[in-house]
């Protein structure tokens, strides 16, 4: 309480190097997700949930040696703690969306924040990148609880500035992120795709140079665009609601290819 940012950063590193530099196990208890550090490879989290009736409850939801991230997969993370270091908030307790990018994210922001009583408990995580999203898959099959995925398909191809075409190498990850979404517990999560990018699909309209900006902006006084964004979230949410046009719930490589395929023709 009452550190500045930058001492609230300094003492989790502090915390977390203690072990590594002598016979130490340290003890935190805390409420704020900048303490958890999920690229660390030293860390179990423990969830202590107060019931209604008052009976308190403990279960250990994340252990490092049973999520087997890789390198890559920690490296992802690292990065991702450096530039958000709120991602963890979802350990906390609620529902969880996993999302791509910022534009995404600051889309259902704006529908959360205008109906808290509906989406209150839903976490918005910016993944950032599709091949982080696979990391936090892995997290989050650990964690037991169900949660969505909402990525972007994608090309299969893409045109260079040169007028060559390429293979797209964001198009494999689609294969990662369905191969980890499969593996969730009791097959409890929900993996979406907007075809071909968010952008397109919900503003029938590639994405400008501000995108979080461009996307707030159109939710808040386009109503179509705002009724699709909140059908999306419904569904990703599991609150009810059909997916909007432009989006698929997918679980085969095939009928993500000809989704993609149908919007490019």
């Amino acid at each position: 309480m009452c550190l500045h940012p930058s001492a609230i950063r300094d003492a989790c590193n502090v915390l977390y190097s203690l072990p590594l530099s002598g016979k130490w196990q340290v003890m935190v208890t805390t409420h704020s997700p900048v303490f958890i550090d999920l690229s660390r490879n030293n860390t179990s989290i423990v969830r202590v949930e107060r019931e209604i009736g008052g009976d308190v409850s403990g279960t250990t939801i994340f252990r490092p040696e049973k999520v087997n991230l890789s390198d890559e997969d920690r490296e992802e993370l690292k990065l991702l703690n450096m530039y958000d270091p709120f991602v963890a908030e979802f350990f906390f307790g609620g529902k969880t969306i996993v999302v791509e990018g910022d534009t995404e994210h600051s889309a259902f922001k704006e529908i959360i924040d205008s109906n808290k009583a509906l989406f209150g408990d839903i976490h918005v995580v910016r993944a950032r990148g599709k091949y982080t999203i696979v990391a936090l898959c892995k997290i989050l099959n650990q964690f037991g609880s169900p949660y969505a995925v909402l990525h972007d398909s994608d090309k299969k191809t893409i045109t260079t500035k040169k007028g060559k075409i390429r293979a797209n190498s964001a198009w494999p990850a689609n294969e990662q992120i369905l191969n980890i979404v499969a593996a969730a517990p009791n097959k409890s999560a929900t993996l979406v795709a907007s075809v071909p990018n968010f952008e397109e699909a919900m503003f029938g309209e590639p994405a400008d140079g501000e995108k979080p900006y461009g996307a707030w902006e159109k939710v808040r006084k386009d109503d179509d665009v705002r009724k699709k964004v909140t059908d999306l979230l419904m569904f990703l949410g599991k609150i009810g609601g059909q997916l909007p046009p432009g989006t698929l719930q997918w679980s085969n490589i095939e009928d993500l290819s000809k989704a993609v395929e149908a919007v490019a023709e």
